[in-house]
């Protein structure tokens, strides 16, 4: 390998933000899997690995690859054991073998960035929803003859497609600019595979891969994020519901009515109860606990200030106030704020004694 690059010159900085939006559209895209492509790229992927050519099953989404090899384990033809798949020869020795040339400030824009959209929202999502809701919902889905008295087993992967972009493109880059990798043809078939296909399970002589999703919607914080529908979602109907990045049940979106103010309080996850709190309008939530007022003004434009005791949350301070179109809403605020005009004033992010509340209507 050539010597360690310590510092980008100013040319090759320029080009980062170009190259990380092209891995970060890979890794977001929702075109559907060219599967003569990606069977290609990972039957290229195992010989590069010095793997036998394996057989390459395509399935519309992740849950159906799962299906599958529950499906196959039943009949003997995989292995039972996760250890016996394949990531360690066709890709954990990459890398050892690719980063010792880099460095901390390409670190810093292209893996930490790719690593924030994708892998922090995307798959920490998918993978939840799959452990969790799949595991427990899936038999009810299907012919009672095929899973009656099976162990439903969940499927760990370790290769991602294009949401493996947040480290593809760490390394990629380092190529461009110079860097000579001993293993370069085998680091180049992985980045076929993630360009070509999605999830992939790989065994000796089968490799299963799953489609791309067809739709993916975000918040403008990049957490995976839908108020309508599914956040995410495959063509076979398989879809996961999110709010602000956190996994939610179904029917909290596509069946609003069954969400109320009780369940939302009870909910025993700390994070959906604050979403399903969210989700309903923390103005209704309020009237269910109780609310204390600390401060109200005069002016329903600036609000009333008020507290509350969240189960297993604690005490927290809310402004309820009425907007222009005459409804009211209510807006959590610091636990500090000791009037409805200072909390008014920190809404909008300016000092208190440069506020100007409207003038009081009569």
């Amino acid at each position: 390998m050539k010597q360690k690059i310590e510092k980008l010159t100013p040319e090759q900085e320029q080009r980062l933000p170009a190259f990380r939006e092209e891995w970060l559209k890979v890794g977001l895209s929702t075109q559907t899997v060219d599967r003569e492509a990606s069977t290609k790229a990972i039957q290229a992927l195992y010989e590069a690995a010095g793997e036998e050519t394996p057989a390459v099953m395509h399935f519309d989404s992740p849950a159906q690859c799962v299906m599958a090899i529950n499906f196959l384990r039943k009949f003997q033809i995989l292995p039972d054991d996760e250890r016996d798949n394949l990531w360690g020869n066709l890709s954990a020795n990459l890398s050892a073998n690719l980063s010792a040339n880099l460095w901390d400030n390409l670190s810093d824009n292209l893996w930490d960035n790719l690593w924030a959209n994708l892998w922090a929202n995307l798959s920490d999502n998918l993978r939840d929803n799959l452990s969790g809701n799949l595991g427990a919902n899936l038999g009810a889905n299907l012919s009672d003859n095929l899973w009656a008295n099976q162990n439903f087993k969940m499927v760990p992967t370790n290769f991602w497609g294009g949401q493996d972009a947040y480290w593809l493109a760490f390394y990629e880059f380092g190529q461009k600019i110079g860097l000579e990798y001993d293993k370069r043809e085998h680091f180049e078939a992985y980045i076929q595979y993630a360009k070509t296909s999605g999830w992939l399970y790989a065994y000796k002589n089968v490799a299963i891969v799953s489609d791309r999703p067809d739709t993916i919607k975000k918040d403008d914080e990049n957490r995976l994020h839908c108020e309508h529908g599914p956040a995410l979602s495959f063509r076979d109907g398989y879809s996961i519901y999110c709010w602000h990045g956190q996994n939610i049940p179904d029917e909290w979106i596509s069946d609003p009515e069954t969400l109320t103010p009780h369940k939302a309080l009870t909910c025993k996850n700390v994070e959906q109860r604050r979403a399903a709190c969210e989700i309903l309008g923390w103005d209704r939530i309020l009237d269910e606990l109780n609310a204390e007022t600390i401060d109200k003004d005069a002016d329903p434009l600036i609000g009333e200030l008020v507290a509350v005791d969240i189960p297993d949350i604690g005490r927290e301070r809310f402004l309820r106030v009425r907007c222009g179109t005459g409804r009211d809403h209510a807006m959590p605020v610091p636990p500090d704020m000791q009037t409805a005009i200072q909390a008014q004033a920190w809404m909008v992010d300016i000092d208190l004694s440069e506020f100007q509340p409207p003038e009081v209507r009569t």
